[in-house]
C-alpha cells in the first residue's frame, strides 16, 4: 500500500464549526463529565467570538456548557447567534427548558444535541443524579424532535451501560443520529474493561441497529482497525477527522480557544490566532503514528485516534491510541476491500 504519512491532513482556511461553551454549571454530575464547573461566560465576550466567527467565514456554532440552558443570557445569545446566519447545534440534556426558551430554540436552532444518559427515571437520576423527571426530559427531547430540523440523541457508553436496554426508547424517538460515545478519561474500572474484544463486539451491534434502520455509530475517535474490518470500522467509527482540533475548535469557558474538550492546550484568545496555531500543525502530523496507521488508506479519516486518550496513557498527545494494537490493525489491513461500502 502507499504511505501516506508524508501527507498531513490539509485544514480548511477557517474551521467549519466553532464550539462554544457558555458556563460550566450543569444540572447533571455524569461519572465521565471533565466540564470545568465555572460560572457563566459574559455575554459580551460571547458576542465577540461570535463577531469574530462571522467575519471569518465559519458557518456552524455549536453552543455548549455545562448545560448551555442554564445561562441567564441563553435567549439572547441564540438569537444574536441566529442573526448572523449561523448554522446552530445546541448541546443540551434537555432537562428543564421553559416555555419561552422552547420558542426561542425553536426559532433559532438547527440541530438539538441531546445527552440521553438512561433509559428510565431509576437509571437515569443514577448516573446524572438529575432531580428533574426523566418524563419531562422525554417530552422535551419529542417537542425538539417535532419542531427541529434535526435531532441527535448522545449516549456514553460503558460495559456498565450497554446498548440494549436504551434500545426500546430510541426507537421511540427515532433521532437522525445515535451518538454513541467513548468514555475519556485516565483511569476506571470500565475503561480497563474497554479493550479491543469490547469494541468489536460494540460494532457489531451497532450494525445490527443499522439494519433496524437505527442509525447509530461511535462519534469521538477511536482507531478504525479495532473493528478488525475496515470496511465496518468506517461505518460504526466517525474517526477523528472531524474533531481534535482538525475541522473544528472549541471556545473554552476559561476564554481561550483549545483543539477539542479535552485538550486543554490554550492556543490563544482569538481565533485567528487559534487557528493558525503550530500545535495544531502538531496534531495534523502523522509521522509520530505506528507504521501499520501511516500506510493504511483510512489514515485521513481515522487519524490514529484519540489525541485525548494518547495524551492521558501516553503523557502526550502525538502518541498511539491506547487501543492501537499492531496485529490488530495488519489483519484489518489485510481483509480491506477499498470498494465503498459506507451507510
Amino acid at each position: 500500500m502507499d504511505r501516506f504519512s508524508s501527507l498531513p491532513l490539509q485544514r480548511p482556511s477557517v474551521p467549519l464549526e466553532i464550539i462554544v461553551e457558555i458556563t460550566g454549571r450543569c444540572r447533571q454530575v455524569c461519572p465521565y463529565c471533565t466540564g470545568p464547573r465555572i460560572p457563566d461566560v459574559p455575554f459580551k465576550d460571547i458576542k465577540a467570538a461570535l463577531d469574530e466567527a462571522a467575519g471569518l467565514g465559519v458557518r456552524a456554532i455549536r453552543i455548549t456548557g455545562g448545560e448551555p440552558t442554564l445561562h441567564p443570557d441563553i435567549r439572547q445569545i441564540l438569537t444574536y447567534t441566529k442573526a448572523k446566519k449561523f448554522d446552530i447545534i445546541l448541546n443540551t440534556s434537555a432537562d428543564n427548558i421553559s416555555a419561552a426558551l422552547m420558542k426561542t430554540i425553536i426559532a433559532t436552532v438547527d440541530v438539538a444535541h441531546v445527552s440521553l444518559q438512561g433509559y428510565d427515571e431509576k437509571n437515569n437520576a443514577s448516573y446524572t443524579r438529575s432531580k428533574v423527571p426523566f418524563l419531562d426530559k422525554i417530552k422535551n427531547i419529542f417537542l425538539l424532535k417535532a419542531y427541529l430540523p434535526t435531532l441527535w440523541i448522545a449516549t456514553v457508553i460503558t460495559p456498565a451501560k450497554p446498548l440494549k436496554p436504551f434500545i426500546p426508547i430510541i426507537k421511540k424517538i427515532h433521532p437522525a443520529a445515535w451518538l454513541l460515545q467513548r468514555p475519556i478519561s485516565e483511569s476506571n474500572e470500565d475503561l480497563k474493561k474497554m479493550d479491543i474484544p469490547y469494541y468489536r463486539a460494540l460494532a457489531l451491534e451497532i450494525m445490527k441497529l443499522r439494519k433496524e434502520r437505527i442509525n447509530a455509530f461511535i462519534s469521538n475517535p477511536i482507531p478504525l482497525c479495532v473493528a478488525g474490518n475496515l470496511d465496518i470500522g468506517q461505518q460504526v467509527f466517525l474517526g477523528a477527522k472531524l474533531d481534535e482540533g482538525h475541522l473544528r475548535i472549541v471556545r473554552s469557558a476559561k476564554g481561550y480557544f483549545k483543539p477539542n474538550y479535552f485538550l486543554e492546550t490554550n492556543l490563544g484568545r482569538t481565533l485567528q490566532a487559534a487557528w493558525q496555531h503550530p500545535f495544531l500543525n502538531d496534531l495534523n502530523r502523522t509521522d509520530y503514528l505506528p507504521d501499520d496507521c501511516q500506510r493504511c488508506p483510512l489514515l485521513e479519516t481515522c487519524r490514529g485516534g484519540s489525541r485525548s486518550m494518547a495524551l492521558r496513557t501516553h503523557g502526550t498527545p502525538l502518541a498511539a491510541d491506547p487501543l492501537f494494537d499492531a496485529s490488530t490493525a495488519r489483519r484489518a489491513l489485510s481483509k480491506y476491500d477499498p470498494k465503498p461500502q459506507r451507510l
